[in-house]
């Protein structure tokens, strides 16, 4: 009865199933997104797309979308971005240009043990702080080679522009009033994708091997490696884990420890939502980082392919290495727990709220789809 009277309401409010294998059509709707120590953000997405086939491991074969965001404390996004995953047999195909301004970035200084002097962070609104605008274009083409690997390579090019608030903070006392870079990057990946579906997987297994080089900062190199697994224990029930190891060599710019580009998608590092959900976003910054996520999402109501509400619990652990080398330990995680609800609409279109516990008390991440 229950199942009926929502799935009702949901017809009358104009939202249906999704129809799959048809022709090009377009939607358009407003949402609300977080990006880089801003919430809420207010967006709006255009969005054209030919829906795949129902048995497809992704909702569409091919779409262009465009977004356009304004954020209460100042900060925007706006960006195109076409993909393909289905267009072309053993192709999957990503282009996307974007840009954002995060006003209020937080920025603690680099490695593995800064601390937050809560005196300070209270008396000097910014000195935690930084502005950050950030320009990006990338594309990535990827081929099936047998079964499930496929061999992917991404080229792209970002400037970045990192600017002191007034006053003092330890950005300031870092990198002085202004940091500016342009960074072109080349990164190759192998992978192996077993996954049941790429958007509300259940089953499956993920690993990514890959390298890069960029010109920001003197010139750097990059190889890191990304194990995600998933596992139905019973109808309803899912369990999924993440195991992160990324090493940089070189001078990397500042944005390299902000963000670790991968496979079709971007990590922000180390803290928030993307990484570790018990500590503010961009907590701690190093060349390196291991870190380790595991969650277990239990559907409290399933509506099939019109959405879902998801209960979740989870395990953050991690850490970054500046100026030190990298090794695999446990030594100093900093470790978030805690617990969330993930609400999904129609098929694909998650998200979720994480209330979580960490080194510096309570937390509150929003999200746009699963962590991973």
């Amino acid at each position: 009865m229950r199942r009926s009277i929502l799935l009702a309401a949901l017809v009358l409010l104009g939202i249906g199933a999704p129809l799959r294998g048809q022709s090009w059509g377009a939607s358009y709707f407003p949402y609300v997104t977080s990006r880089a120590s801003e919430f809420p953000v207010f967006a709006f997405r255009y969005l054209y797309a030919k829906p795949a086939e129902w048995d497809a491991p992704y909702v569409a074969a091919g779409d262009v979308r465009a977004d356009v965001g304004v954020g209460v404390r100042g900060g925007w996004l706006a960006g195109v971005r076409f993909r393909a995953p289905g267009l072309w047999d053993g192709w999957r195909l990503q282009a996307e240009v974007s840009a954002a301004r995060a006003p209020r970035q937080h920025y603690f200084g680099l490695g593995n043990t800064t601390v937050v002097d809560d005196q300070l962070a209270t008396s000097e609104e910014f000195f935690y702080r930084v502005k950050r605008a950030r320009y990006r274009a990338n594309v990535e083409v990827t081929r099936r080679l047998a079964g499930h690997l496929h061999l992917a390579v991404s080229p792209s090019l970002s400037f970045v522009r990192y600017s002191a608030h007034p006053g003092v903070s330890v950005f300031a006392n870092d990198f002085g009033s202004e940091l500016e870079d342009t960074d072109a990057t080349l990164r190759t990946s192998l992978i192996y994708d077993s996954r049941d579906t790429d958007y509300n997987t259940h089953r499956g297994v993920l690993l990514e091997v890959g390298g890069a080089v960029g010109s920001g900062g003197d010139g750097y190199t990059r190889l890191y490696t990304n194990l995600r697994g998933w596992l139905t224990l019973r109808e309803g029930t899912v369990v999924a884990g993440r195991m992160v190891a990324a090493g940089i060599g070189g001078t990397p710019p500042l944005d390299a420890r902000f963000n670790l580009e991968m496979w079709e998608r971007q990590v922000r590092a180390y803290g928030g939502d993307q990484s570790n959900r018990g500590m503010s976003d961009g907590r701690f910054l190093g060349t390196d980082a291991l870190f380790v996520n595991a969650e277990v999402r239990h559907d409290l109501l399933n509506l099939g392919n019109y959405g879902a509400v998801t209960l979740l619990a989870y395990f953050d652990a991690g850490r970054v290495f500046e100026r030190e080398s990298f090794r695999l330990t446990t030594e100093d995680f900093h470790v978030g727990v805690g617990g969330g609800l993930a609400v999904r609409i129609l098929r694909s279109n998650i998200v979720t709220f994480n209330f979580g516990d960490g080194p510096e008390g309570f937390e509150f991440e929003f999200g746009s789809g699963w962590m991973f």
